[in-house]
């Protein structure tokens, strides 16, 4: 490359006495990529954990404070508690207590200490509320399936495992994670690669090749290593949320994958989950090591006190509105059964109970839920809490008015279920780098036009006075090669992450380095090839070089990501990524700017050398043509440019609020439709997201 500069400095008439001076400013040059990234301090600049197990306990605090905070939003705790309680689960579907504890009794390094707190029999697993973790503690392989009906408050009652573990939790211990099965696909990725990808997605530091002895380059992450030293305690919520047909080979690739003495928690609806342990062949599979609770419905006074004390008080008018229903709660009413779970009374809370400042008059009566001619079963009235809930979150409050109206929210939110259930197979995760995925074709050539429109826009400006035929060349050109390289990065959107910011390197990254250089040769061309303005084809390629160089430079960067102690949600993960979008776009643009402006003035003959007006001058309008290839930088390492093309397009259609992740944060934080699992959202319950899916407008 030095050599490439040599050769053009001479054959362009320069002195040879002059080039020691230009061969030192030019290597002088090459630092000017990296001095201009670290202006902007992207990424962490803290020490890196030297030890797995630290890893391990900045993840745990980083876990607390997501959970706490989700725990807030949801409510958990408001009014109060709601105390669930359970039994054992039938002897059917786990392992039989005497064989646990002969099991757990073989293990290498069992203390008499840790099997005196084992329960004597299964009996022993009963309990309510903040009892899970003691009662989890009893089961001696620390395996336990959690049974309930749809609502019962299985998840619930997993969060608040996970807090009281991490709670309790010794330092280098395993870490309890939450993972929601339903965006596991048990026939193509393996369990523990799936793991390791929810965690990163969840954790982006996690991704960082984990520490490990020097003299042992490590080529695993730290989340897969983390698995590997059973470091995690997975907790899988929702095994009736896979498809009916792949439950029974999820529960043979968890038997296969985990060891004897890995801890594990399961959640699934009781009949699903007897139906999953039956093979297509007719073999029975249990989950090995496992004990079993399940779920048992609330007792009608204190769903009948929760209800009264959300509405104010038993003393209060709202609260009196509840009697009617408080009554039928003792008998077998379709009423009944629908407010025996959780979700059922959040869903009726939020429907027929005031806010503050709310006036009564203006909210439906729950005594129409006693109207058998109407819910003539529990089914009708699920159907209808969910039909009523979305237009309750987002009804007119005095003082803190909606946003967005109940036509919009309603019409949104179906959408939103529609493209989970349809175009990303019924997974819960809903991501924001995703979006795109709801058009099957088409995304790469919108997102081309809009990246090659951006590109070709400066140095359009900076060619108007040069006539039409520059300009239009120009567009053309800059607009059909962005638009190439954008339907590229966007075809392989599946495999892409957002990023959370970047540092440069030396080492690796010479397939970018290559490309940066190869596309400034090509820009250089095409400029040379439409513009002309004297300089021709072979002008053309040696500016090409030069601004080029910069580029290859800035292959060597590399991606990092926040520090594991803080939880992290989608806006500041979007955030992250847009900064690092248009931080990489524009410092590589005024980086290829710089060192062809600073090159130029520095090879031009003193003699004819201009003030520092016309060097800004000659530097802005190189800027107009570094820009696309800076642009071309940006999409490379970030999934922003892609999504805002979805948002533009799904909002135009009014699928979508134009401040769609406001709308998002809304749902979430106030109107509890939605709740946040590391970097994506959740709907409240998967029923709730096939309700919408299955009745979109």
């Amino acid at each position: 490359m030095v050599g490439t500069f040599l050769a053009w400095y001479v054959a362009s008439g320069h002195s040879v006495k002059d080039l020691g001076t230009a061969v030192s400013a030019f290597l002088a040059l090459l630092g000017v990529p990296a001095a201009v990234l670290a202006v902007f301090r992207l990424g962490r600049s803290g020490l890196a954990p030297t030890r797995l197990e630290d890893v391990a306990d900045q993840l745990a605090e980083g876990v607390r404070l997501q959970w706490e905070a989700e725990a807030r939003v949801q409510r958990l705790n408001d009014p109060f508690p709601l105390s669930v309680e359970w039994t054992a689960a039938d002897t059917d579907l786990v392992e039989s207590w005497p064989f646990l504890r002969e099991l757990a009794g073989d293990w290498p390094g069992q203390s008499s200490e840790a099997a005196s707190s084992w329960a004597v029999s299964p009996r022993g697993l009963a309990g309510k509320g903040g009892e899970i973790a003691q009662v989890f503690g009893r089961v001696p392989t620390r395996r336990l399936v959690v049974l309930g009906e749809p609502g019962a408050g299985k998840t619930m009652l997993l969060i608040r495992l996970l807090l009281a573990l991490v709670e309790h939790r010794s330092p280098g211990a395993a870490v309890p994670v939450l993972f929601s099965l339903a965006s596991w696909d048990p026939d193509r990725q393996d369990f523990y690669r799936w793991m390791a990808d929810e965690l990163a997605q969840e954790h982006s530091a996690l991704r960082a090749l984990a520490p490990v002895n020097p003299s042992q380059p490590s080529t695993s992450t730290q989340a897969y290593a983390l698995l590997e030293q059973r470091l995690i305690l997975p907790i899988l919520d929702g095994l009736d949320e896979l498809p009916q047909a792949v439950r029974a080979r999820a529960l043979q690739s968890i038997n296969q994958a985990l060891p004897a003495g890995q801890p594990l928690v399961l959640s699934s609806r009781t009949a699903e989950y007897r139906s999953a342990l039956t093979t297509p062949s007719g073999i029975s599979v249990l989950l090995n090591g496992a004990a079993g609770i399940r779920l048992l419905p609330l007792e009608p006074e204190k769903a009948a006190a929760y209800l009264a004390r959300d509405a104010g008080g038993s003393a209060g008018q709202a609260a009196a509105r509840w009697r009617p229903v408080s009554v039928s709660l003792e008998s077998n009413a379709p009423v009944s059964e629908a407010l025996s779970t959780p979700l059922g009374l959040f869903l009726a809370r939020t429907i027929y109970n005031p806010g503050p400042d709310e006036q009564i008059t203006e909210l439906a009566d729950p005594n129409e839920l006693l109207d058998r001619a109407r819910f003539p079963t529990r089914q009708h009235i699920d159907t209808h809490l969910y039909a009523a809930f979305i237009p309750a979150a987002y009804r007119p409050h005095p003082r803190h008015p909606a946003r967005w109206s109940v036509q919009q929210a309603q019409r949104t939110h179906a959408f939103l279920a529609s493209h989970l259930q349809h175009a990303l197979g019924g997974t819960p995760n809903l991501a924001w780098w995703q979006l795109h995925k709801a058009f099957p074709s088409g995304q790469p050539l919108a997102m081309g036009l809009t990246a090659g429109l951006l590109g070709a826009l400066p140095g359009s400006l900076v060619l108007v006075p040069d006539g039409f035929a520059s300009v239009l060349g120009f567009l053309l050109c800059t607009g059909l090669a962005l638009a190439v390289v954008a339907a590229l990065i966007t075809s392989r959107a599946g495999e892409r992450s957002p990023s959370s910011g970047f540092r440069w390197s030396w080492k690796g990254g010479s397939g970018l380095r290559t490309c940066g250089l190869a596309t400034g040769l090509v820009f250089g061309f095409l400029i040379g090839l439409t513009i002309g303005r004297g300089v021709g084809i072979m002008g053309g390629l040696t500016g090409g070089l030069i601004v080029g160089l910069p580029f290859a430079l800035l292959g060597g960067l590399r991606s990092v990501h926040p520090d594991l102690d803080k939880a992290v949600g989608p806006g500041t993960v979007l955030a992250r990524d847009r900064r690092t979008f248009w931080t990489l776009t524009l410092s590589a643009a005024f980086t290829g700017a710089l060192v062809h402006a600073l090159l130029h003035k520095l090879l031009t003959p003193l003699g004819e050398a201009a003030g520092l007006a016309h060097f800004w001058e000659e530097m802005a309008v190189t800027f107009a043509f570094t820009f696309p290839i800076g642009l071309v930088l940006g999409l490379i390492r970030s999934v922003w440019m892609q999504f805002l093309v979805a948002r533009i397009k799904l909002a135009v259609k009014g699928r979508v609020p134009w401040r769609f992740m406001s709308f998002l944060a809304d749902a979430h934080e106030r109107r509890g439709v939605l709740r946040q699992v590391g970097a994506v959202y959740q709907f409240r319950h998967i029923d709730l997201q096939r309700h919408l899916a299955e009745h979109q407008p």
